[in-house]
């Protein structure tokens, strides 16, 4: 069997073993995985690589490569449109961090989506969310600045968006719109997810108000490798 078959065979077999593994559990080397198989490093080395391609492992320079666990993002009509709350229902434990909240003038888009009037003063709010320690996302949340008054204080010890909302202005934002796609993040914001510019989910938002009204249009790049987008929908009986 020629090496490239080879790789992928012993990448089959690792794959079902991993199943079985503790995640952050530590992943045999290169050098024992080409003792193991009787294989040279580099067969060893592309075998593990496709494991990372899979999403299964990764590799942490100078420390190995461990069993990696990714976590379902579930977007559900019963789940409210909290970052932090949907990480932590699914059994992760989330962080923000806030990046700035600043003033700007909406764009035609962003106005169409708020039903805002032309060149409306918004909040622009920047956020990385973590899952267990782990970079998850990076958030650029846009929300109406004249309903918002002093939002920048609110968020100041408190960067949950949600919790501040309820807390400051008592709205507890439902889903309105959500959308998910694959794309490649703009570099600045890849530094802050600590990826480079391959593909993450972007999930593309708007939330309203218990009224119906729109106070949130969001966009969010989610990093694929460590979590999993899980749509779930159920039917309502009268």
């Amino acid at each position: 069997m020629t090496s490239s078959h080879r790789y992928l065979e012993m990448a089959e077999e690792l794959e079902s073993e991993l199943q079985h593994v503790p995640v952050g559990s530590r992943v045999p080397s290169e050098h024992a995985l080409a003792s193991r198989f009787g294989v040279s490093r580099p067969t060893a080395r592309a075998a593990l690589q496709e494991l990372e391609r899979r999403l299964l492992v990764h590799r942490v320079q100078g420390r190995g490569t461990f069993r990696r666990g990714r976590l379902d993002y579930v977007i559900s009509p019963s789940w409210p449109p909290s970052f932090s709350e949907t990480l932590r229902r699914a059994g992760g434990v989330p962080g923000v961090r806030l990046i700035s909240v600043t003033v700007r003038r909406a764009v035609e888009q962003e106005c169409r989506q708020l039903a805002l009037p032309a060149a409306s003063a918004v909040w622009s709010v920047e956020r990385v969310f973590t899952v267990n320690g782990e970079v998850a996302a990076y958030a650029t949340s846009v929300l109406p600045h004249r309903a918002l008054p002093g939002l920048d204080a609110a968020l100041t010890g408190e960067p949950s968006l949600a919790t501040a909302l309820r807390r400051r202005y008592g709205i507890a934002v439902q889903r309105l719109r959500y959308r998910i796609s694959l794309a490649s993040p703009p570099q600045a914001i890849a530094d802050h997810l600590t990826v480079d510019r391959t593909p993450t989910w972007l999930a593309e938002s708007v939330n309203r108000t218990s009224h119906g009204t729109p106070i949130e249009s969001a966009r969010t790049y989610m990093r694929a490798d460590v979590l999993n987008i899980s749509f779930e929908m159920e039917e309502r009986t009268p």
